[in-house]
């Protein structure tokens, strides 16, 4: 007997030596396989029962009435105040003449408010188009004149009311509604949404209304800026909003835990994920109006918060706080999201005592997603052959200077090599992944498509995303490619910022681009000039206040220029395109620039000659940009 059961463990040990040697890693594959397997499990499930997030939410609204959805300033809000409010919101939206189908767009901040307008407008079938409340001038009405809605619901907080006052001229055709504000508080061409709300009974929107909506018609529109020109409105059809509500599947969120969330509604990340997850879960969800460093672990401590949310900012914003003993004190047991760089990477995890991080990579738009479920520090998510035949894509070189996928002699895409970095591509394959693409303008999406890429006749998904493969299969991001970087956690449009920049009469041309600071997550953004008056050789005083003042009106803060350089002549490629690659190598390094370089200063919101002591105090992190 004895000798049967040492035969089978030695035949056991040999079978597990060959399998490693036949396939390395199968043991991860295996672990990240079957926990996929949850999340298609989730979507699979309510699929099947033609459910889709609102009607899981008026479920969870029926059998936990009394338990807390949202929790804001304190105040919790439970399942059936937020049902019969969202009740509330999708009659008013009917009253007022909107019509099931029809694209409503809503501009507000973090607010109990944006949470039931949604559900209340997915109650009777409209698509929502989330505005950025950021967004100004010509980039705020070309978004609401993007998303196709000719009613805009604003919420409530300062500059909302001022920003769409200022675009009135060039959204004619848009009825404006105000929430929050009546009588004196708004202007008398807006309307109060709250007064008709208040007139609309709270009893239960039979189903019938949104009897329309199918698995691939829009639900939201998530503004992205893409690879290039003004944010463009990404279609999010109703299935792809559920398999966001599935993703906390993978580590086993429940009903039980509550969601800290302090990233902005109008972004992906808290609306489809953060905001989804918390829905299809029946859990509660801790809404704050804008993230602040020093509340974020009393808040998390304070309503026994499990799941956290962030964003490569928030975590490096917590690290920078003052030390405190009360730092790792708390019942946090993941923290989601993406952007945590390595160099903070385990001083975060380790100094608030946080279990365990789920770095993920994905966009609003992206056909996949990719999620680090084993704590692999740095790492966004694993790719191996084997799981590329459930969640596929490649990755290919790409040429820098061309801004381009790199072909071979046979004109197809060249696969990276191990510990290589590529571009990150998606097949398009009918049945399995799909892109919706923008609304408006056919060639917007046309742009994001790869043709031919390892064989005649297929297509694939350009990301955008430049991202490393590591020997084990583990991914990384590394950077964006085209018209596109990130900073503070938002998409920045080189284009948009260029023909801002260049409103300004005394600019010719601006080539606007990302350069790298050290201890700072993504890429600030630094502007070339070249100047009307070909003999200045530099921005005078006067010039600066005035450029100051144009960004800081027509911008938000993350889009605005930390640096401006003033080129005698814009470097050209030799197809005659803007010349950026050398631009970002230089950056501002003024020991070996030769143009005058100005930045941002932050305590004066004006531009500033940079010198050797003020790049040295940028460079050791003591300039907060």
């Amino acid at each position: 007997m004895l000798a049967l059961v040492v035969g089978g463990l030695g035949m056991t040990g040999v079978l597990y030596l060959l399998l490693n040697l036949w396939w390395p890693g199968w043991y991860l594959d295996w672990y990240y396989r079957r926990n996929n397997i949850k999340v298609a499990n989730g979507i699979v499930n309510a699929l099947s029962k033609g459910k889709f997030l609102i009607d899981i939410f008026e479920d969870f609204a029926k059998a936990t009435p009394k338990k807390p959805f949202i929790i804001y300033n304190d105040e919790k809000l439970s399942y059936e105040y937020i049902d019969k409010k969202a009740n509330q919101a999708g009659r008013a939206a009917m009253e007022i003449g909107i019509k099931p189908g029809s694209v409503v767009a809503i501009m507000m901040y973090n607010e109990p408010g944006i949470v039931w307008s949604y559900l209340g407008f997915m109650k009777v079938g409209y698509q929502i188009a989330f505005i950025n409340f950021n967004l100004r001038a010509h980039s705020l009405s070309h978004s609401v004149k993007a998303s196709g809605a000719k009613t805009l619901i604003i919420g409530e907080g300062d500059g909302l009311i001022e920003a769409v006052m200022d675009i009135l001229p060039e959204i004619p055709d848009v009825t404006v509604y105000v929430r929050g504000k009546t009588g004196e508080e708004k202007p008398p061409s807006f309307i109060s949404f709250d007064l008709v709300m208040s007139r609309m009974s709270t009893d239960h929107i039979d189903k019938s209304v949104r009897k329309h909506v199918l698995p691939f018609t829009p639900n939201v529109y998530i503004y992205t800026s893409g690879t290039t020109g003004l944010p463009k409105p990404a279609i999010v059809p109703h299935v792809r909003c559920l398999a966001a509500g599935c993703s906390f599947n993978v580590f086993g969120m429940t009903a039980d835990d509550i969601i800290y969330e302090p990233l902005p509604m109008y972004h992906s990340a808290a609306l489809l994920v953060g905001f989804g997850n918390t829905v299809t879960k029946g859990a509660t969800m801790v809404l704050r109006d804008k993230f602040s460093a020093t509340h974020f672990w009393e808040d998390c401590r304070k309503h026994d918060v499990t799941i956290i949310q962030y964003i490569g900012e928030v975590c490096r914003y917590l690290v920078a706080q003052p030390k405190s003993k009360l730092d790792g004190i708390h019942k946090i047991k993941y923290a989601f999201g993406n952007g945590l760089r390595q160099d903070i990477w385990a001083e975060f995890k380790n100094w608030f005592n946080i279990p365990k991080i789920i770095e993920f990579y994905g966009a609003t738009e992206c056909p996949i997603g990719l999620s680090n479920i084993t704590n692999k520090l740095g790492a966004c998510g694993r790719s191996s052959p084997y799981l590329r035949q459930f969640t596929p894509c490649a990755f290919v070189k790409f040429d820098l200077e061309a801004q381009a996928p790199l072909r071979n002699r046979n004109g197809f895409c060249v696969p990276i090599g191990p510990d290589e970095v590529g571009l990150m591509i998606v097949p398009l394959i009918e049945g399995k992944t799909s892109f919706q693409g923008y609304r408006g303008k056919k060639a917007d999406s046309e742009k994001k498509l790869l043709y031919d890429v390892f064989q005649k006749g297929d297509k694939y998904f350009n990301t955008g995303d430049l991202l490393r493969v590591d020997k084990e299969y583990y991914v990384y991001f590394s950077d964006r490619v085209g018209d596109t970087f990130r900073w503070k956690g938002e998409n920045v449009s080189t284009t948009e910022v260029s023909n801002i920049l260049t409103d300004v009469d005394f600019i010719h041309d601006a080539n606007v681009y990302g350069v790298l600071i050290p201890g700072t997550d993504g890429r600030a953004g630094m502007a070339a000039l070249h100047l009307n008056d070909q003999s200045l050789t530099t921005l005078t005083p006067a010039m600066c206040a005035s450029l100051s003042k144009h960004v800081t009106d027509v911008l938000p803060a993350y889009a605005r220029p930390k640096f401006i350089r003033i080129q005698k002549e814009l470097t050209m490629t030799s197809t005659f395109k803007q010349q950026k690659t050398s631009l970002v190598k230089e950056g501002f390094d003024v020991t070996t620039v030769t143009d005058p370089i100005f930045y941002l200063n932050p305590g004066t919101h004006t531009y500033l000659p940079l010198d050797h002591v003020v790049y040295t105090q940028i460079m050791a992190g003591k300039v907060p940009l």
